[in-house]
């Protein structure tokens, strides 16, 4: 039981590193510098919205697939946790959107 929160505990330091350092915008001043420039901020704002989007879309059609019995009734790890597969999706959709945001700007 320890072990298990143990885990919970790393797993969740991981994320919240990960997101604050890759991830999360800093839109606030600071007293001498700001973190991002205006240029960096809109291809931060770009990649993120365009991630969102597509994200959105994906989840909306997977309650239409279910919402529609069209799932079936197959039991493994994915049909049993979606959440999974939607990070897996969303880790490779943020990717594909900064090559591509990255290219346009550059």
């Amino acid at each position: 039981m320890v072990l298990k929160w143990l885990l919970f505990i790393i797993i969740t330091l991981v994320m919240w590193t990960v997101y604050y350092k890759y991830i999360a915008i800093n839109t606030k001043e600071f007293k001498k510098e700001r973190r991002l420039d205006e240029r960096q901020l809109r291809i931060r704002l770009e990649i993120l919205s365009n991630t969102f989007g597509y994200m959105f879309l994906i989840i909306m059609s997977y309650i239409a697939i279910k919402l529609s019995g069209l799932n079936g009734n197959a039991q493994n790890v994915f049909t049993q946790n979606p959440e999974i597969l939607f990070i897996v999706l969303l880790g490779i959709i943020y990717a594909i959107n900064v090559l591509i945001v990255k290219k346009k700007y550059s």
